[in-house]
């Protein structure tokens, strides 16, 4: 399974045997792991299919509607009344559940559009911090610029860490932003269900 902070890890590596840094890839890779962790593309999928479920039962309300207008008024007998009961009955109980519905896809909506936001900025610094330049010296030129003493091993030490830092931030804030909103999600659910139960959205609780 491929991971969003490979190609930094690389760089990280390579920066490694050259005696530039000493983090190691599960180091490197830990503040990043709330990201990789979450399907975005599920979740997405999941506000999509229950946008257009809000949809098919505020269109199944106009259905009933217009089959409780068109009843007689006048129904008698016992499968009249029971006929009358049951379309007065499905009409309220679909009204609530659309009214519920409509709440809880138009929060997962809003999250997604939250989330691809998070991780846009995330995606955004990891190709900063991953750029295979340093000190205006692509990688592969490194070692002989070390060895010219073109480059202070000093001062690539200290980009690198900063790289390292600002990655780092990058993966926490994502992470805990990640699972804020997940949070949030789910607390509208619940309250459109009346119940604290557990929601599932993208495979993750």
């Amino acid at each position: 399974m491929t991971s969003c902070v490979d190609p930094f890890v690389s760089l990280i590596a390579a920066c490694r045997e050259l005696g530039l840094t000493s983090a190691d890839d599960a180091t490197v890779r830990r503040p990043h792991h709330g990201v990789d962790e979450f399907r975005f593309s599920n979740f997405v999928d999941d506000a999509r299919r229950l946008t257009a479920l809000a949809g098919d039962i505020a269109h199944a309300i106009g259905m009933s509607s217009v089959l409780d207008d068109q009843s007689p008024a006048d129904w008698s007998g016992r499968s009249g009344r029971a006929a009358g009961g049951v379309l007065r009955s499905v009409g309220a109980g679909l009204a609530d559940l659309s009214r519920n519905l409509n709440d809880g896809a138009a929060a997962t909506a809003q999250a997604a559009i939250v989330l691809d936001g998070i991780l846009g900025r995330h995606r955004g610094v990891l190709d900063l911090v991953s750029t295979p330049r340093l000190s205006g010296f692509d990688l592969d030129a490194l070692p002989a610029a070390l060895n010219s003493g073109t480059l202070s091993p000093h001062a690539l030490r200290g980009e690198i860490q900063a790289r390292l830092e600002y990655a780092e931030t990058a993966g926490v804030t994502a992470s805990d932003s990640i699972r804020e909103v997940l949070t949030e999600v789910a607390t509208a659910w619940a309250a459109q269900v009346g119940s604290d139960g557990e929601l599932a959205l993208a495979d993750m609780q």
